[in-house]
């Protein structure tokens, strides 16, 4: 098979811009699986286990929002160029209670600094947690050209993607208990992640599945059937990880103290983003859109013993993003050209 149409003709170009900008906003959900929390104990100091005051949890579901501009730059060489600045705001807000009822002196609550330690038969301890996630980025995308065909109906249009990005997570903490040892503990935590990423993509045709491509013979998949376009973009970057702490704590005996810390380290962020989008008009469409990233590095706590001192030390996190995204194009020409696979013109685009 071979496409009828030359690989150079702008109109092909169905991945991105046609010669105009675009501007998209839109809102929905994320997950984020922030490390745990482990300040209180039990056993005593001869056994003492942490207690989960915060657990991992992957469920851990905010609100998201996020805006962006796209404009095409026209062709640099073989290749339709496009510039994009985008970016996100999410908060995730979780909490937890936690008892220790062991009698005698087995509950344990240790200051940061390690200097102070008190021992109590009960604790009620309540914690919660509000992290901000956000990011900004700018990016390249180069398009390469008409759609090809790379096994029997499966039809792919690729890009590829260069960007810098920064973004933070922001975590506030609060735990007190006022049962036993009553204390009341604060920290904030906060990574900024700086950057760049590479990456690749591209719109797909589905009609290759068995039974679904098979029912619409000459018609694409049952997306392109149904008029939805698909795409899959994946990136991966190298960043620096800024990390600030601060922990206040406050307890028996008008018992206060302070400790900061900071650490730099090296990260790595992968995100495989997926996209199905309905046009609504020649200038309007809407996306349904899901960022799912992993992050190799993100600060963990590892909260002092007697005598000891709290450390930084790093988890990995994994963060899934999923928007409703209403794209405008700004002019008066249509914002994207027809999927050449399109169900009145697939039959016409292969020969």
């Amino acid at each position: 098979m071979a496409f009828a149409v030359q690989p150079a003709a702008a109109q092909e170009y169905a991945t991105t811009t046609i010669d105009k900008t675009r501007i998209w906003a839109g809102g929905g959900y994320q997950f984020l699986s922030l490390p745990e929390i482990q300040f209180t104990g039990t056993g005593g100091l001869g056994k003492l286990n942490r207690q989960n005051n915060i657990e991992k949890d992957f469920w851990d579901i905010g609100a998201s929002t996020g805006a962006g501009i796209e404009t095409a730059f026209g062709m640099w060489g073989d290749f339709l160029v496009s510039g994009a600045v985008k970016g996100f705001y999410s908060n995730v807000e979780t909490d937890r209670r936690v008892q220790c009822n062991g009698g005698g002196a087995t509950c344990v609550v240790i200051d940061p600094t390690g200097a102070n330690t008190f021992l109590s038969s009960t604790l009620n301890t309540k914690a919660t947690k509000d992290a901000d996630y956000w990011g900004g980025q700018a990016e390249l995308k180069f398009a390469t050209g008409a759609p090809r065909e790379i096994k029997p109906k499966l039809y792919r249009m690729d890009y590829y993607i260069a960007g810098f990005d920064i973004r933070g997570i922001d975590q506030d903490s609060h735990l007190h208990s006022s049962a036993g040892t009553v204390f009341t503990y604060k920290e904030t935590l906060e990574t900024t992640y700086t950057g760049g990423y590479i990456g690749f993509g591209g719109e797909y045709s589905f009609g290759f599945i068995p039974l679904v491509g098979n029912a619409f013979k000459n018609k694409g998949g049952i997306l392109d059937r149904l008029g939805l376009r698909t795409y899959i973009n994946a990136t991966a970057g190298l960043y620096n990880a800024e990390t600030d702490y601060t922990g206040a704590f406050s307890g028996p005996a008008a018992t206060s103290t302070r400790l900061s810390k900071s650490n730099d380290e090296l990260a790595f962020i992968g995100t495989v983003s997926l996209e199905t989008r309905a046009q609504l008009t020649d200038r309007a469409s809407l996306s349904f859109w899901t960022d799912y990233e992993y992050i190799s590095s993100v600060p963990q706590l590892d909260y002092a013993r007697p005598g000891g001192n709290t450390r930084l030390t790093e988890e990995d996190l994994f963060a899934s993003r999923t928007m409703l995204r209403l794209n405008i194009g700004l002019g008066s020409q249509q914002l994207y050209a027809d999927a050449p696979y399109a169900p009145d013109t697939y039959g016409a685009a292969i020969k």
